[in-house]
């Protein structure tokens, strides 16, 4: 969910990346500056044109026998906007001397100043300035002239727009952002301490909006959920966790930020890191006190480090005292169709053990059960729906969505995709059936029940015959599992086995085709089919 880069509100973008097509390219007329469809179909006045050729002799005959030095394009852009999109000091000079309007605006509400701070030249921001350029000036959405040299990395220039009277504390009105987050989501050091020495608010927070998104059930379209999540309530150090920037992040925090300020869904800085995959900064954050257990936001931080497949950062959120067997509370929210990682709703009650065996983690159980983890924790019921379905042996009987899974049944079924939607599950089966096989040896060890029953009465050999994993199968068996244990239809693992065969599925499911299937392995240690099934035959 936070793993991608930080993005801007979408119209500020669009503004900035109209300032320099309206410069490069004429537009239509403005309501800011009004222009007659004649304007609109002239070219260029000679002055600009110049300007854009960065001919300087010209520029100055033209200005000396009296030219207007503020004529505009027919998209209001003037000489003085070319000369500092150019970087033409000369020209700047000249055009200044010459009586122009340092705060002359284009339709898009930019100045002079503006397109020198978005370039990042702090020497021809200084000029304007010095030139009476107004350093509050503001793009029509909001956005502030530091806002924009912050984005850019111009540390001198915010230095000069600070000394010149800027406001750093306003915000751009999309989505309440500040000149600081900005630095601290692009990695700007330099500029972050510079606003943290003119006393920024390092407390200031982006508007929280909230937003229907999608959580996926992964059993079955009819228990998708939409769900509203508060998007934004960011301060600079949750920006500096996304991005996974510890260089910033020690500047906040030594600066005073709440190290567990929580964003407008309430994930803390620490979740933040983790669930974007920085180890390094959650350490640095877990150093300075950060709070392991903070789950206002559904899940924890060792819930995510277990999705990440993040050893190193279980291993340090155990050393700071978390608790291992805390539950997790609701979905993640993502965006459909993308590479978020997701803890999806039939994850919902389960224990960082349960997932850490659920994508197949056995050194992360390990670690979790050497830190006093409960591997015999299993799911809870999740919920009951009341509808009849033709294929259920009561039609009448409530629905069990989900739940009473074991982390050893759990190991079997796998998730590897990790809720990512362009991630495909089972991609390689041999090395998944590996790494089931790790996992379900761990829980096994550990004393897992290796007949525990789920919501629909199936267990683990169930499970491992459906899907024709032959090495759990033999594993399972020799273990002691019951070969012959019926689920709630009445079926042992055999008849499971013998169905899926019927299925090209079956065979894709197992890695091991050559060799003994499912079927021939529960045969070998005695199992039959089921009476039920006979009859069904």
């Amino acid at each position: 969910m936070y793993s991608r880069l930080t993005r801007w509100p979408f119209r500020s973008l669009l503004v900035m990346a109209a300032v320099v097509v309206s410069i490069a390219v004429p537009a239509g007329a403005s309501s800011a500056v009004p222009a007659s469809a004649a304007d609109v179909a002239d070219p260029d006045p000679p002055l600009i044109e110049a300007v854009k050729r960065q001919d300087t002799e010209a520029v100055a005959r033209l200005l000396a026998s009296g030219v207007d030095p503020d004529v505009r394009q027919s998209d209001g852009a003037t000489a003085l906007h070319w000369a500092v999109h150019r970087e033409d000091a000369e020209t700047v000079t000249l055009l200044i001397e010459a009586g122009a309007d340092v705060d002359a605006v284009n339709r898009l509400g930019a100045s002079a100043l503006f397109l020198a701070a978005q370039g990042g030249n702090a020497t021809m921001l200084r000029r304007l300035l010095e030139s009476g350029a107004d350093p509050n000036l503001a793009l029509p959405l909001g956005e502030t002239l530091v806002m924009t040299a912050a984005r850019s990395g111009t540390v001198q220039g915010v230095r000069d727009l600070i000394q010149a009277g800027a406001d750093i504390n306003l915000s751009e009105r999309s989505r309440g952002q500040t000149a600081l987050m900005w630095a601290a989501a692009q990695g700007h050091h330099k500029v972050v301490q510079a606003l943290i020495e003119a006393d920024v608010n390092i407390a200031a927070r982006s508007t929280v909006r909230p937003r229907l998104m999608y959580a996926d059930a992964t059993n079955g379209g009819a228990f998708d959920q939409g769900m509203v999540e508060n998007l934004g309530g960011f301060s600079a150090l949750l920006f500096a966790a996304r991005q996974g920037d510890t260089a910033i992040a020690d500047l906040l925090l030594t600066a005073g930020a709440d190290v567990d300020g929580q964003a407008g869904n309430g994930a803390s800085p620490l979740v933040v890191a983790i669930h974007s995959g920085h180890p390094a900064l959650a350490r640095l954050l877990l150093e300075r006190g950060a709070d392991p257990d903070a789950i206002d936001a559904g899940y924890n931080a060792l819930h995510a480090a277990v999705l990440r497949g993040d050893l190193d950062s279980v291993v340090a959120l155990l050393e700071h005292g978390a608790d291992p067997d805390v539950r997790l509370l609701r979905a993640t929210p993502v965006q459909r169709a993308s590479e978020d990682w997701a803890l999806k709703t039939a994850m919902v009650s389960a224990t960082p053990f349960w997932l850490a065996a659920t994508f197949r983690e056995a050194e992360i159980m390990h670690a979790l059960a050497e830190g006093g983890a409960d591997p015999t924790l299993n799911t809870t019921e999740l919920w009951r729906k009341g509808r009849e379905r033709s294929d259920r042996d009561e039609p009448s009987e409530p629905r069990v969505a989900g739940g009473f899974v074991s982390p050893l049944q759990a190991a079997v079924r796998g998730a590897s995709d990790r809720g990512r939607f362009y991630i495909l599950p089972n991609d390689d089966p041999v090395g998944e059936e590996r790494l089931a096989l790790a996992a379900v040896t761990v829980g096994a060890d550990l004393g897992i029940d290796l007949d525990h029953a789920d919501f629909t009465g199936a267990m683990a050999l169930h499970d491992a015959a459906q899907r024709n994993l032959t090495s759990i199968v033999r594993f399972l068996a020799e273990r002691g599992a019951d070969v012959n244990a019926t689920n709630g239809r009445g079926r042992t693992p055999l008849d499971v086995a013998v169905a899926s065969s019927r299925f090209p599925s079956f065979a894709s499911l197992g890695p091991d085709w050559s060799g003994p299937n499912a079927i021939d392995i529960l045969k070998e240690f005695g199992a039959v089919r089921s009476n039920q099934s006979a009859r069904r035959r």
